[in-house]
């Protein structure tokens, strides 16, 4: 919730994300849960600080693949910019020059690839009523 009112108070940031289709397609929790999950996606992509872009499967294998990873960016005079990536057992900060150029080489590339903002807003959209995990196409297993 403290990680969510960032996006809201008096001076937002801005966030920009890519999510891969994945995230919108299996469920956890259970249908309610997902469905509420989609409808907070929704309310925080029609922010004007927010840009939020599906990377459709479609789009096959990606530089990010290996996992997923943030960019955070400072204003401040001083305060470098890094890069965290997250793992199963924390993560890690990334502040090299190159380490930096290489992460926002591959997230500029993941957002040219991605559906536009308003595609992504509307198959979240089109998602709350017709969700993935109750398609009748399932593998069996």
């Amino acid at each position: 919730m403290e990680r969510q009112a960032l996006l809201i108070q008096d001076d937002p940031i801005d966030l920009r994300v890519v999510l891969d289709e994945a995230v919108l397609s299996r469920p956890v929790g259970g249908d309610a849960v997902m469905r509420g999950q989609l409808q907070k996606l929704i309310e925080a992509a029609r922010l004007p600080n927010v840009t939020l872009q599906i990377l459709p499967f479609a789009v096959g294998a990606h530089a990010a693949m290996d996992g997923t990873f943030v960019i955070l960016e400072f204003e401040e005079e001083g305060d470098a910019d890094v890069v965290f990536i997250d793992n199963a057992t924390g993560g890690l900060f990334l502040e090299k020059t190159e380490e930096l150029r290489k992460y926002t080489s591959i997230f500029d590339t993941l957002r040219a690839a991605a559906l536009t903002a308003g595609e992504s807003l509307e198959w979240i959209e089109m998602l709350v009523e017709e969700p993935l995990w109750k398609s009748k196409r399932r593998v069996s297993g």
